[in-house]
This record gives structure tokens, sequence and C-alpha cells, in this order.
């Protein structure tokens, strides 16, 4: 069975060509926007191309074509891109005459008509059905960018549309050829239905498994292997684990397997502005396999290192807690790579730490740093953080990420590891442990959740009469009125949360209380289940959840049975002690996750 070829071509090579579009495919239907742009885009090319080298092109998005029986290639997909070009093309038909050169052409199955108006526009007739006129926009789009520079660019836009490769600096297209056996109106559906483009993972596919690459007696087999060493990588990197350990989350590529190309096409080509085009890493490979002798079996084994590395790395339970932390706070996994290019695994490891101890405190870590040295950097660092200051939210947030992870390091027996898919799937909130004063319930379903919540609590566990006669009364008032409360429900309500914080909370005890010491992680829903509630109604939907198999961060859960606390006063209260006792507990886990155990410092 043939294989997808893939590969690209110059406009100047497409000259003469005839192509037919199908009846399942819609008609021209580019803006002007559209139009326009392109025209941008190939003019500001030919500015730039001056001074590069001639092996620049500009390359247009993928050209999806099979050979017909009469020769013709029948346009799958890219209709709309060649149809603009033609257009460009028609309006510069006296300079491409001149050149002594003509354009492609272009028929169609179900409008004829379409295809005549096309050799012969005339502007007049553009009402007579939606592709007249759909052309005939475009084609006035055409002249009026023209129209408004100098008559020489016509000549040069011309050049650079049609340059060969021999001159170089030209324009092309992604040519993807189906094999005779794939149905065109099934592949057509795929690339367009919900407007899914080819992916830059195709194309690369498509490059490795070309019948060219392979010799004859023993390329099937060859092709075979690599083909399921790929459906093999694919599957691994489809499992949430793995994938959201090596990747942030953020700006996800339409195929998972794109993400390892991406880096090594990065390591090789550092800040190339290649890797800028949306197909970049696919150029990247196809110049690479441009060499009659290219060495594509070794390109293929580089790949299947990259990936044996990073799930080498994930294997590994300290690394994947210490590269996973630090992906999810934005570092590069490519420079992650770069450093452990140059040490053994033990440096390493003691190198991800140092890194992540200067990212978490802002200063670098000594050489020797000692226990009580780090205890007292990390003590610093977190007693400066304040929720109520925006800038040190992410820092809190860091740095109850980071404990969760140093706890689960802690003891070397347990095969647990944090589910960073959880963490970056999940929209992950920082929540006050003890309810804070001014984070009041304010609207009035917001009001109903906290009265309910409180509720349940104190008829499971019964005293506080009467907090739970007025907020069984405030209750009701919610439920049955049917116009929102006046001022006098509010004062009532605000009267009520206050008490209740008076007797649940301890505030009399101390003030509200804004560091990372009555701070722990929620992911938003179990936040939005529970926000604003005293202590013992936090602690009863943590329990709840935890039983019924939802995840909760440890050191959260931790939190609430008060596994930190050295002395248990009250299981409805969070005390001063408890928080004092809660930072301790962050302190010691973070100065003994970055203590060098090694005996040398890097």
């Amino acid at each position: 069975m043939p294989a997808s070829r893939i590969s690209t071509r110059s406009i100047n090579t497409l000259l003469g060509e005839r192509f037919h579009v199908p009846a399942y495919q819609r008609g021209y239907r580019w803006t002007e926007r559209q139009v326009c742009d392109l025209l941008d885009d190939i003019w500001s090319f030919q500015a730039q191309a001056e001074n590069q080298e001639k092996s620049a092109f500009y390359c247009l998005q993928p050209v999806v074509v099979l050979k017909r029986e009469s020769g013709e290639w029948e346009l799958v997909d890219g209709q709309q891109r060649l149809t603009t070009i033609f257009l460009i093309l028609d309006y510069l038909k006296p300079i491409l005459e001149l050149f002594g050169k003509r354009s492609f052409t272009l028929s169609f199955e179900t409008r004829e008509t379409s295809a005549a108006f096309l050799q012969h526009i005339e502007l007049h007739r553009a009402e007579e059905n939606i592709d007249f006129f759909h052309i005939c926009e475009a084609h006035k789009a055409i002249a009026r960018w023209f129209e408004g520079r100098d008559g020489s660019h016509r000549i040069k836009f011309l050049q650079c549309l049609l340059n060969g490769d021999d001159v170089g600096k030209n324009v092309k297209v992604i040519w993807y050829e189906l094999p005779e056996s794939e149905k065109p109106v099934p592949a057509f559906t795929r690339l367009n239905v919900g407007k899914i483009p080819l992916t830059n993972a195709e194309l690369i596919r498509a490059l490795f498994l070309r019948e060219g690459n392979f010799s004859r007696s023993t390329g099937h087999l060859e092709r075979a292997a690599i083909a399921q060493e790929w459906d093999e990588i694919e599957k691994a990197l489809q499992g949430d684990d793995l994938w959201y350990f090596l990747h942030s989350g953020r700006n996800i590529p339409s195929s998972r397997i794109e993400y390892l190309f991406q880096l090594i096409a990065r390591e090789r080509l550092g800040d190339d502005p290649l890797l800028s085009d949306p197909h970049g890493t696919f150029h990247f490979y196809q110049r690479l396999f441009e060499p009659a002798d290219a060495d594509v079996a070794g390109e293929w084994l580089r790949v299947k290192q990259a990936f044996m590395r990073l799930q080498e790395w994930h294997g590994d339970r300290t690394l994947h807690h210490l590269i996973g932390y630090l992906v999810s706070e934005g570092d590069d996994l490519l420079a992650l790579r770069k450093m452990a290019a140059s040490m053994t695994r033990t440096a390493f490891r003691q190198a991800l730490k140092r890194r992540i101890h200067d990212r978490l405190t802002g200063i670098a870590m000594p050489d020797g740093a000692g226990i009580v040295q780090l205890r007292v950097s990390v003590r610093k660092t977190l007693q400066e953080l304040d929720y109520e200051t925006p800038a040190d939210r992410g820092c809190i947030r860091s740095a109850l990420l980071l404990f969760n992870i140093a706890a689960l390091l802690e003891s070397e027996k347990t095969t647990l590891r944090f589910p960073f898919s959880h963490f970056k799937k999940e929209k992950w909130d920082i929540e006050h442990i003890r309810a804070i004063a001014t984070l009041a319930p304010g609207s009035m379903s917001e009001r109903l959740d906290w009265l309910t919540d409180l509720l349940d609590y104190l008829d499971a566990n019964g005293g506080a009469d009467e907090l739970q006669g007025e907020a069984q009364a405030l209750r009701e008032i919610l439920v049955h009125s049917t116009v929102p409360p006046g001022p006098d429900f509010s004062e009532r309500f605000q009267a009520l949360y206050d008490g209740a914080l008076d007797t649940f909370d301890g505030r009399g005890e101390m003030a509200d209380d804004n560091t990372i010491g009555n701070l722990t992680l929620l992911d938003s829903s179990t936040n939005r289940g529970y926000r604003n509630a005293v202590f013992p109604v936090k602690r009863k939907k943590i329990i709840d959840r935890d039983k019924h198999g939802i995840f909760v961060p440890l050191c959260t859960k931790n939190v609430f049975m008060k596994y930190f606390s050295t002395s248990i006063e009250s299981m409805t209260l969070w005390t001063t002690t408890d928080r004092e006792d809660y930072v301790s507990a962050i302190v010691e886990s973070l100065a003994q996750l970055f203590l060098d155990r090694t005996g040398q410092q890097q």
C-alpha cells in the first residue's frame, strides 16, 4: 500500500497542472481580509528575502491532492488558497505572459460555469450567483492592493511568487499527495469538519514513512517498524500521567507527539526564525530529508532516544516530582535536557533541587548549605508572603505545591506520586483554612449555600443552638422569599457570620490571617463547594470528598486532620498553635528537600 507522499512544491512547479474541484467541496469563499493578508505576507517575505539565502521560501498551508486517471489532481483540501493564487496570477496575466508562463487550471464537478468564469472574469456578472460574487470581490481586492503600489512592485511580486528553486526566495505549498487507496471524501471530512488542518505530526510522519527512504528489499519491514514505534510513542503520550509531567498544560499542540519533535527541532536550531512558522517543525524535518542520502534511520533513532530519556525521568520517582514541579512552574523542558546531558543522575537531582530553591527563595543556594541555614532561608521567604498582595499569590501557590511534593518525597517507602494531571487539568486555588471576615458571602445563592452547609454540620454535631436557630430562620427567608431580602436581612446574616467565626474559627483569638500558615491548595470545584465556610464545615467536606475517592492533595488533607499540629486543643478550631506548627512543617519539608545528601555540592 503506497504511503502518502509529502513535499514542498513551488508555485512555479504548479503552473500547467490541472486541478479538479469535486462536488463535496463548497465554492470559493475567501473574504477581502483573507486575500489581503496573503498578499501582505508574500510582499513582506519578498522584502525580507532580499537579504537571505536563496533557500528561503514563504510556505502556504497544505494542499492535499489525489491523482486521477485523467492526469488531473483532485483537490481534496486547499481549494481556497489555490483559487486565490489563480486570481492573483489572473490579475498579473500580462506580466505572466511576458515571462512566457501560463497559470494552472481549475475545473469543477458541479459548478462548470465557475470554471469558465475564472478563465474570463467579468465583474458586472457578480450578482449572477454566490460563486461569481466571491470571485469578483477577491479580484477587486487584489486590484485595490496593487493599485496602491508602484507599478514595478507587480514585477517583484510575481517574481517572488513564481521563482523556481534554482533561483529560490520563492513561494511554496506543502504538497500532500494521498495514496490511491485512500477515499477522498473521508479525507476531506477529516480535514475540514471542525476546520481541523493537517498537523505537523501528520506531515512529519509522512516524511519518515516515504517509500524513497528505504531499500526495496527490506523497506517494508523498516517502514512497518517505524510506524509501530510511532504508534507506541503516541499511545504513551496519551496517558495523562506522563503527558502532564512533561507539559505545562498550556498551548497543547494538536497532536501530543508533536511536542517531542518541537523539543528536538529547538535543540538543533536554537532561536532559528523557521520555528516561528506554524509548520516550522515540519520544515525542519523536511530540510533534513531533502538530500538523497539523508539518514532517516538515524533521525528516527534520535526521536526514540529523546522519548526514552523522558520516559526514564518519569519512571524515576524523584525526577518525576522535581522535573514535574519545574515544568508546572514554567521551566523549559529543553533547558532541563541540556542540564542533564553533562551530569550524572545523582548530580542532576541535586542540581534540580538547587534550581527549585533559587526559584522559590529568589537567592542562590550557598555551597554546602546545612539544614539550619536552609530552614532560615525558607522561613524568611514564607514569612514575607501575604495573600492580600496579588504579586505574592503565585509564590504562595508555588510554595504550597512544592510542600505537597516534598511531603511525598520524604518517605522513600511509599510509591505515591503527585498527580500533575489533576493539578493542570483542574483549576487550583489558594484557600484560607480559617475563614476570613472580609470574605463573607455576598450573593443570595452564596449565602444560601453557606447557611445550608452550616446547618448540615450543626444538625449532625449538635451544640450552638442559638446559631442553629438563626441560621434556620435566615435560610427559610431565602428559600421562600419571592423578592430579594432587604438591608435588615443583610445585617442579620453578617451578625450570624461573625458569630459563627467567633464560635468555630476563634476569631477572638487572632485577627484575619492572610499568611501562608492559614492557606492551603484546593481544586476549584472543592473550593467553590466550601469557600467561606467555618473550619469544621470545611473539614467535614474534605473528609467526605476523600471518602468518595475524589483527589484531595495530601497536605491539604493533613491540615484538616491536624496531622501537623503538635498538640490538639480542638478539632473544630484552627488555632494560633495549629498555624505555627503548620508553617514549621512546611519549612522543615522544604529544607529537607533542598539538603544535599550526596556529600558534595555541584
